[in-house]
């Protein structure tokens, strides 16, 4: 047998294993959602829960409450969101070339607090926009906004991507700080809204929301996808991604703004939740490599298994108090953030 084919063989091998590997997830991802609704301080058996999903009908009323109006939308919402974010920091990975880029490191989730903290103090109103939308289409507005400001700095060619990152570091702390001045102006009523945004939970999740996220996402991940080539070619640098007769700038411009649209999204919904998207994109990397056929719906379908199973450890940490998301992925995402650093000796 020739080289040509012996690599062919060996070319086919690994991608069979990589469908494997995305197969495995996919299961991951179920397991981990039928645990998380399972879990909950009313104690419901699995017997329960089956009927209460498959014949809500024959159920007593407070399981079937309990199940559709409680359990499931915060247990959906998981998976939609954790998927969302591990998507925009992978894409932020490849296209800023910073492989600790993600939206709350570099403050885009911040931005989208910010923006929704604006709303909600009533500082702006939006004319021709319906109320419940403001919030979000603000968060979207900051969203874009820092994203493209991080793009430009990291255009800059005599900054490092380390500078990238610091200015990113930057931009967290200044929306904080604005953050928190808007927490010192606001209502009462308001300031434990603001809270929300800060901690991130899943107990406002709704079938409304659920069904935006679930027609989005595979929109968003459709484009992504189409782009996967291009997007692989950035890894080995821009001049040789222009050489291939690739716009880098429309294709970085395009990939940022559906970044802004599926962060901004999620945090309107369930406030900032931290370092999905860092985790779960370099676990896909180490996993499955640069492809970014595989490594796309791979960070994807990590990061639904993270925020599923951070949203299990929220409720049985201490049982009777759903912790924060921020909180429980914290635990997770600044060790792993720490061995990131100490693996690549600082440098990046």
């Amino acid at each position: 047998m020739s080289s040509i084919a012996l690599e062919l063989t060996a070319h086919r091998a690994r991608n069979q294993k990589k469908k494997i590997a995305l197969a495995v997830f996919f299961i991951m991802s179920i397991i981990c959602l039928i645990a998380d609704i399972l879990i909950g301080s009313q104690g419901l058996t699995l017997d329960q829960v089956l009927n209460g999903i498959f014949h809500p009908s024959s159920s007593d009323i407070a399981s079937r409450i309990i199940i559709w109006d409680i359990r499931m939308p915060m247990s959906l919402m998981a998976p939609l969101v954790g998927g969302a974010l591990a998507l925009a920091g992978a894409q932020m990975q490849t296209t800023l070339n910073n492989p600790l880029a993600d939206p709350y490191t570099f403050g885009v989730s911040a931005a989208a607090g910010f923006g929704a903290s604006l709303v909600i103090t009533n500082v702006i109103a939006i004319p021709f926009i319906p109320v419940e939308y403001q919030v979000a289409f603000m968060a979207f507005i900051m969203c874009l906004l820092t994203t493209f400001m991080i793009a430009g700095v990291s255009s800059i060619k005599r900054v490092s991507i380390e500078g990238v990152m610091l200015f990113g570091v930057a931009i967290m702390f200044a929306y904080d700080s604005m953050l928190t001045m808007m927490q010192y102006i606001a209502t009462e009523t308001q300031l434990q809204t603001l809270v929300f945004w800060q901690m991130g939970s899943l107990d406002r999740g709704s079938w409304e929301k659920i069904t935006v996220l679930a027609i989005l996402l595979p929109i968003v991940l459709a484009i992504m996808m189409k782009d996967s080539w291009k997007l692989s070619t950035l890894k080995i640098g821009q001049e040789r991604a222009e050489s291939m007769g690739i716009n880098v700038n429309r294709l970085r411009v395009k990939t940022l703004l559906l970044v802004s649209v599926i962060t901004s999204l999620s945090v309107s919904f369930v406030g900032a939740v931290g370092f999905v998207g860092l985790v779960a994109p370099h676990i896909a990397r180490m996993i499955l490599g640069e492809d970014q056929r595989y490594f796309l719906p791979a960070s994807f379908l990590l990061g639904a298994v993270l925020l599923e199973l951070a949203s299990i450890a929220s409720k049985s940490i201490m049982p009777g108090i759903i912790l924060p998301l921020t909180v429980v992925m914290s635990m997770v995402g600044i060790p792993f953030f720490i061995f990131l650093i100490v693996k690549k000796g600082g440098k990046f």
